[in-house]
């Protein structure tokens, strides 16, 4: 079975797909730039500091004379934070300036320094990070190493917000498209309820006179256009049905009449009066299928209902049949304990429970019917020859029978019958193989 998404959800999602992707870039394009801006800050820094230590070896001649301290880690004392950027970038301990004279000097360098050319390097020492610059002049070499490990930790700093204020935007994104795709799709959820509101008696619905958008507006009309096309086609398929039940009523009724009549005659030869009798029972059964069509053409299944006592009407409806079942050598039980008034529509419980009933009867060749109410639930069984599990759903269909080898006489219509009827008066009705052998049929009234 296909999983149905909700368009509401699926829209919602992709609008916060599509702002996580936009808040992702856009973030990852703010980082980008904080980082280049603050490696031209650091560069900058350097390039300042070095000035000043080459300004203060034109003065006093020196700087740091061999043997050289190494680069060292100064632990940020928690008033630090508190100081402004540029105290940071001038605080003296964040710098070393170093000055050579030659190779011998050179070799005294902290080991990091030694082996560096003029120019911009980043130095790693232990778990601190160094930006130096090296410039040679004459046969000097000036060497200054700033710390960046207070723009480290403020860069991760800045990411970690960054990444924070990403998600965060993310999830009201998130809101924001669920909230709009439940605005949006309102004239959507709408009109299907309108749609399932529409109870197929007319032809007009107007569905598209509430709508001002004009994409749902044009779906109103579509649905306006099959409403009515379909309200064409139920109309005449209830006149035909009608029509047609009126007509061969009138026949019918004469042919039971005349078999009747007929039926009296003592004169009869016992083979006539066979063939008599099936005529009868013939028309008999014609009679109930144009009675059912013209129910349904009516709708009365749907909109004719009373007061009816189940114990009474199941107790007509084995009348009906008793006669038939002992015919067979056929045991009929009737077990309804109690009366149970229900709202339901007379003609259409009588229909659907003979046509139960007399298939029942027809497909048992020995042994028991039984029909038990149990409160709005009827109960048919049978000691019958059953009917495959993968039958069981052809049964309701029209034209369709149970087992080939079952001499059940009938028209394949009548399970097709009272599926319409219980579908149109809200009654469920289905059919199972019993373990024992035979068939149950179970009907829900209420």
């Amino acid at each position: 079975m296909s999983v149905r998404h909700s368009l509401r959800l699926r829209f919602a999602l992709t609008f916060a797909l599509v702002g996580a992707v936009l808040v992702l870039i856009h973030a990852v394009a703010i980082l980008q730039l904080n980082r280049h801006q603050e490696a031209q800050l650091i560069d900058q820094i350097v390039s300042d500091e070095m000035e000043g230590l080459l300004q203060q070896y034109e003065r006093i001649g020196s700087i740091d004379g061999p043997p050289y301290r190494p680069l060292q880690r100064f632990d940020v004392r928690a008033d630090t934070q508190a100081l402004s950027l540029r105290k940071w970038f001038r605080a003296s301990w964040l710098v070393h300036g170093y000055a050579t004279r030659g190779l011998e000097e050179q070799r005294q360098l902290p080991a990091e320094l030694r082996e560096l050319e003029p120019g911009f390097h980043d130095v790693a020492s232990g778990a601190d990070r160094y930006r130096v610059e090296v410039r040679e002049i004459g046969s000097m070499r000036f060497y200054l190493a700033y710390s960046v490990s207070l723009h480290e930790e403020r860069a991760r700093a800045f990411t970690l917000a960054l990444v924070l204020g990403a998600v965060f935007t993310a999830l009201v994104t998130a809101l924001i498209g669920l909230w709009a795709s439940g605005w949006l799709t309102r004239h959507v959820v709408d009109l299907a309820r309108r749609v399932r509101e529409l109870d197929g008696r007319s032809g007009e619905s107007g569905l598209e006179q509430f709508y001002p958008e004009r994409e749902v507006a044009e779906l109103a009309a579509a649905f306006d256009g099959y409403h009515a096309r379909m309200g064409r086609l139920l109309d005449r398929e209830r006149a035909f049905t009608a029509d047609v039940s009126h007509e061969l009523r009138t026949p019918l009724t004469s042919i039971q009449t005349s078999c009747e009549l007929m039926l009296e005659d003592g004169s009869l030869s016992p083979k006539a009066r066979e063939r008599l009798e099936k005529i009868d029972a013939a028309a008999a059964r014609l009679a109930d299928l144009v009675n059912a069509f013209l129910l349904m053409a009516r709708e009365e299944a749907d909109g004719i209902r009373g007061e009816v006592d189940l114990r009474e009407c199941v107790e007509e409806v084995a009348e009906g049949v008793r006669e038939r079942a002992v015919a067979k050598g056929l045991t009929l039980l009737v077990d309804a304990p109690e009366s149970l008034p229900l709202r339901v529509p007379r003609r259409a419980l009588h229909v659907v429970l003979s046509n139960l009933l007399a298939n029942a009867v027809s497909y048992t060749e020995r042994g028991t019917v039984a029909l038990r109410t149990r409160g709005g639930t009827v109960e048919i069984t049978d000691t019958g020859r059953g009917v495959a599990p993968e039958q069981i759903p052809e049964l309701f269909r029209r034209f369709r029978r149970g087992d080939s080898l079952a001499t059940g006489e009938g028209f394949g219509l009548g399970l097709a019958i009272v599926k319409r009827i219980c579908e149109q008066a809200g009654w469920k009705v289905s059919i199972e193989r019993r373990a024992e052998g035979g068939t149950r049929v179970l009907l829900a009234l209420i």
